[in-house]
Parts: structure tokens; sequence; C-alpha cells
């Protein structure tokens, strides 16, 4: 029933939006916050574009609860260079892709913006830091018994570092530890001291690791385990150098492989033209944890305007970004923050790879900012292009990057563009329309969904914990009358017998999976007397 009421009504705004189309008006295109596109494999009709939440103070890092509810790190309206980081959460109840209100505070008190948040259990990890002030932070805080509850602060990992310090910690990710304990491991950035120097300094860490020392440069490791009550670290590794600053990073959720970006050298003479072109790199799973991998930094890197391979120490990046089309004049990208996997429902092509959010100009914002390109980068070639370009008027920054199943949150962190200002902070949601009928959620319709169909048709709950995340209403109803029922029956036959059939030798599987869904709808299915339509 309540998949039924929900459906109903936004098959009613369905409904009149195509009307409006018809009669050659388009009033959500004018509404749209930025345009997607740079591939011909990106139809925006396959995405709804909605402005997610509006009125924060530099959101940047997110993380998806189990309620399907955000935590999202923000901070104190002023200055984000001294801000106070924040943890709140958004509802999205009825799911139309606008939080239903600003946002409830759980945790207060970081200082800096809130640059990554991991979710383990009922642990929260951040990771916290403010330009210049020394006050890098990884926490450990607990969450209440409900996703409502106030978040509680049970240990940080801290680290003494002498000034200047470029490049500092902005970014980890947790993976379950191999080795089947119940332990975790962390892994997170330490960048480099100078924009073009081997780091030679270094620095000691405190809290939860005290007297370790880390040497900048690269990706460290450590091992987390938690007892229900208190969490503890140990076993500190470098897992990578050569690195100048590597502040997005994301384990493969298929693979386990840990991709990283890491940001190029800035120009010599003019900062605004980079001597060496930003990266997207790779450690394989298998090979985490054995000997330290070298990335090359300071001595070899990939030249951006020429792409010619300058010294010949350490691992290649997957994909150097250089300006697309003239190497020259071409759309630029470049500070990457934040890189998210691609959501496993994104249309074909759209799902198998990397999203990287640029951050380009400093204090820049819209088309001032000719170098803050969201980039899509395919797994499959390597190759990328601008999933959202750089001529938006209304972005900024859209440093940070939440993927779920169906959707792409972007943070932007500041649309004007400068670091101060009270309030102007914006998070997005593309979220995938899924393709009806599409029942086991591949992107395709095929003779694959009929089984699915079924049994959505007779079993909701169960197609629910076979799928979960996907809706059976929305995927199913093919009359449009916001009810999954025998009479979408007659609508999914036809959908499927219309469907391109992926390989001709499925033909033989597909027309018999065709016929039995028609015969068990004819001898087994009956129009429901009496139920909500």
């Amino acid at each position: 029933m309540e998949w039924a009421i929900s459906f109903r009504r936004r098959r009613s705004i369905s409904t009149l939006f195509v009307l409006l189309l018809l009669v050659g008006f388009t009033p959500l295109a004018l509404a749209q916050p930025f345009t997607i596109g740079g591939d011909a494999r990106v139809d925006p009709s396959q995405f709804r574009i909605t402005t997610f939440a509006t009125g924060l103070s530099f959101p940047y890092a997110m993380a998806e609860l189990p309620d399907g509810s955000l935590l999202v790190g923000t901070g104190s309206p002023g200055s984000y260079f001294n801000t106070t980081g924040q943890v709140i959460r958004l509802v999205d109840a009825d799911h139309n892709g606008v939080a239903d209100g600003p946002g409830q505070v759980l945790f207060s008190g970081f200082s800096g913006g809130v640059n990554e948040i991991s979710i383990i259990g009922d642990l929260i990890v951040t990771t916290s830091s403010q330009a210049g002030a020394g006050s890098e932070q990884i926490s450990f805080l607990r969450a209440g018994d409900t996703p409502s509850d106030s978040l509680t602060m049970i240990g940080s990992l801290g680290f003494n570092i002498t000034r200047p310090w470029l490049h500092t910690t902005f970014a980890h990710a947790v993976r379950p530890a191999p080795d089947d304990s119940n332990d975790y491991e962390l892994y997170f950035n330490f960048g480099s001291k100078a924009n073009f120097a081997k780091t030679t300094a270094t620095v000691s860490t405190t809290g939860l690791l005290r007297r370790q020392r880390l040497d900048g440069d690269g990706i460290y490791r450590v091992t987390l385990s938690d007892d229900g009550q208190n969490v503890s670290l140990s076993g500190l590794t470098k897992i990578a150098t050569g690195l100048r600053n590597a502040a997005g990073i994301k384990f493969h959720p298929v693979t386990g492989d840990l991709y990283f970006e890491d940001n190029g050298i800035d120009g010599l003479v003019d900062p605004n033209e980079p001597l060496s072109a930003d990266e997207l790199n790779r450690i394989a799973a298998a090979d985490l944890g054995g000997d330290v991998e070298n990335f090359g930094f300071p001595d070899t890197y990939v030249e951006y305007h020429t792409g010619n391979l300058i010294g010949n120490n350490g691992i290649q990046p997957i994909v150097a970004f250089q300006p697309i089309g003239d190497p020259q004049t071409g759309e630029e990208s470049e500070g990457p923050a934040q890189i998210a996997f691609a959501p496993p429902q994104f249309p074909a092509g759209l799902n198998h790879g990397v999203f990287v959010g640029f951050h380009g100009k400093f204090s820049l914002g819209g088309l001032a900012n000719e170098e803050n390109s969201l980039a899509f980068v395919d797994l499959d070639t390597l190759e990328h292009f601008h999933f959202i370009g750089v001529d938006e008027p209304n972005v900024g920054h859209l440093d940070g990057l939440l993927s779920t199943n169906d959707s792409l949150f972007l943070a932007d962190l500041s649309p004007p563009g400068g670091l101060t200002g009270n309030g102007t902070g914006i998070i997005y949601q593309i979220r995938a329309l899924p393709l009806p009928g599409d029942m086991d959620g591949n992107g395709v319709l095929d003779a694959f969904d009929v089984d699915d169909f079924e049994l959505a048709l007779a079993d909701p709950q169960a197609y629910l914990a076979l799928h979960p995340g996907l809706d059976p209403v929305e995927r199913g109803d093919l009359n449009g009358d916001g009810v999954l029922n025998s009479f979408d029956v007659d609508d999914f036959e036809s959908a499927l017998v219309g469907a391109t059939v992926p390989e001709p030798g499925l033909m033989a599987l597909f027309l018999p999976m065709v016929a039995a869904a028609s015969l068990r709808r004819r001898h087994g299915y009956h129009k429901p007397c009496g139920s909500a339509r």
C-alpha cells in the first residue's frame, strides 16, 4: 500500500511532465542546476537531477546510513580556514530527491572541515583538518541506537606537524582485515611538505597511536580493532610513496583494488599552469601490504600540456588528466578531490568507472573557474570525459562525491567559489531512472528479468530481500497505474518481446521464458478483487 500511494503521486507528476513535453514546454529543464553530457553514452533523460540540500556551510564528506539517510560533514558559517566541523544527518523520506529539512546535527566540535566519513557498523570514522592550524585528525565516533541519535567521540588519531607543510591528510578508506579477524584496515594519505620536492621531514602521531613516525608523500595503513566499547590502532605501515597529495581514496567494491587520485605539481612560474598532470592510480588488492609501491613524485611525472613522461622512476598512473581536445587549449580539469565508483544502477557504459571531482581554481566559481569539471573514467578503456563540464555558471567546487546503489551525490563546497560565507554550500543528487521491467537492476530488460518480475508480483518482500535497494513498483508497474499487480503482466510481456535480446544465442532461452510467463499469468495470476488501484 505504501508503494501504491507514493508511486501514484510520482506517476501523476510524470504524466504531467510528459503532457508538457508534448506541447513544447520543458519546465524541469529550466530548473536543472547544471547539465550532464560530454559523451554520446550520456542520455540526460535517463537521470533525475535534483538540488538535494541547500544552506550548508562547506559541505564535503558524505556517507549513506543503512536506512538510506546521509551523514554529511559540514562546517560553521564564516571562513573555511576557521571553521568548526560537524556531522549532520539528512533524510529524504519520500525519495523525491530533496532532503526533508535542514539536517540534524549529530556531532559538532571538529577543528576544521570534515573531509571524509566512513561507516563501519555503529562506528563512524571521520577525517578533519583546518588549513595551517595543525589540527588534522582521524576521529572515531560511536553511533546511538537509532540513526537520529547523537554521535559520541571515543578516540582519535592526531599528528604533530612542523609547519609549513603543504599537504597533510585529507582522505581515508576502510576495509575488513583480509585475515578474517574482526579487525579492519584503515588506509589514509599524508601528502608532501613542498610543491616539488621529496619530503625528508617526519611527523609523529598522537592519540590512539602514539609516537609513531611517518614521512609524508604517500599512503599509510593501520589496523583498527573495535571491541564494541573502545577502539585501538596498531601496525602503522607505509603502503605507497611518491605521491604528492592523494586526497581521494576508495576501495573497488568488487575487486578490492585500491584506487586513489594524486594532485599534480603546480607550475613553477605560474601556479595556475601545472607542471604535471593530475592522476588516477591503482594498487591491486593482492599487492596491498607487500613492497611499498612508488608512484614517482617528484622525479617522475606526466607533463600536463605535452603528455611527455619525465623521468623513469615509479609506477605510471592509469589515467593522466590532460586537457580534453587540444592539449594546449582544451577543456581543463585540475585539482582532483574525492573519487567515487559509478553507481551500479547507472546506465550501461556509465556503471563501470570512476567519477572524479575537480576543485579547479582555488577560490573562483562559475564561469571564472574553467577547471572544475566532474570527470568520468571508463575502467574498461581508461578513457575519460567531463560528465559535467567547466562552463556551468552555478557550480563552484564539486569536491565531495558519494555513490549509492542508483545515485551520485555531489557536494559543492562553495558555488560562488570563495571559501568564506554563510550557508552557500549545496548537495545535488543525480539519480538513474530505472528502465521499466528491468527487475534485476542490471540496466537491461531481457529474459533474465522474468523470474524477478514474477517474484515481485507474488511476494514483494522476498523480492526486496533478493534485491535490496530496488523498488519493485517503480520497476514493475508497466501500465503506470501506481500499483504492481497482474494488470502489469501484459505490458511486461510486450516490453520484453520488444526489447533487444543481448546475444543471438539467448533467443532459445528468451522465447520459452516469455511463453512461460504468459502461461503462468493466464493460469496462475488473476486480477485481484478489491485491490487498491
